[in-house]
């Protein structure tokens, strides 16, 4: 596993690049071909392409969504990501919750995948 400082600048390069700009393709791209991620209690998201369309799909449903980290931590191959996720409706309306990403990660290169991302939010208020 990479170090401490690099895996900060990952997680914060790829919330800023790619997440917070509605770049699914980007997003998608970290994972292992067959990663996986699930929101909540749902349905594991199986497979780079099947990550991109349904984070590209979910990326319709607010106008801009940017990522405070709270916390960072790392154990083993798992990446903690504690954030206040701030999100802007289509009505105009703003909506911020809390939020916690969990990575499981692979592999020591340059640059490595996640193997799978489980993400606990409430979006009851996006969509409310």
């Amino acid at each position: 596993m990479k170090n401490r400082a690099e895996i900060e600048a990952w997680a914060r390069e790829l919330y800023h690049e790619h997440v917070d700009r509605k770049d699914a393709a980007g997003f998608a791209a970290i994972f292992a071909e067959n990663g996986q991620l699930r929101f909540g209690n749902e349905v594991p998201i199986v497979g780079r392409k099947n990550i991109e369309t349904a984070i590209a799909q979910f990326f319709q449903a607010m106008e801009s969504l940017r990522h405070e980290f709270q916390t960072i931590s790392i154990d083993g191959d798992a990446i903690f990501l504690a954030a206040v996720v701030t999100y802007r409706r289509h009505d105009g309306k703003v909506v911020s919750v809390p939020a916690m990403t969990v990575f499981r990660t692979e592999g020591e290169a340059k640059i490595f995948r996640a193997r799978s991302c489980d993400i606990y939010v409430d979006l009851a208020p996006l969509f409310s």
